[in-house]
């Protein structure tokens, strides 16, 4: 049976999680970018696929369908922070890069987001430690 300190801790972080998106979002808006553009660069340099994602592993890294993954990657695109090339070993494949300004903007970004994550930690603990 849960106790009321686990019922209060689990709150605090489903709060902490809550206050962080929100909080991210705003953060994105500062830096020119749409939520969804900054999560489309975070899976792109954060994907491990050796010359970039397709279109398809970051709809599924962003759970979203195929078609708004081209949508999103598009629009990005247009703005000169993403860049489709062809695989080196796979002509058919295109695969997603990072243009040096989509690098830029998402270290800034990610920069703001480590120190937040620094500050929110001990909210985004809720095990049990007894």
């Amino acid at each position: 049976m849960p106790t009321d300190d686990q019922y209060r801790r689990l709150l605090a972080f489903r709060n902490a999680l809550r206050r962080f998106d929100q909080w991210s979002r705003q953060a994105a808006e500062e830096h020119g970018l749409t939520h969804a553009q900054h999560q489309l660069l975070l899976a792109i340099r954060g994907s491990g696929t050796e010359g970039g994602p397709s279109v398809g592993e970051v709809a599924e890294a962003l759970m979203v369908r195929h078609h708004t993954a081209t949508e999103l990657v598009d629009r990005t695109q247009q703005h000169g922070l993403v860049e489709r090339t062809r695989s080196t070993q796979d002509a058919r494949r295109v695969q997603l890069a990072l243009t040096a300004e989509g690098r830029r903007v998402l270290e800034s970004l990610t920069a703001v987001h480590l120190e937040e994550l620094r500050r929110l930690g001990p909210l985004l603990d809720p095990a049990d430690r007894q």
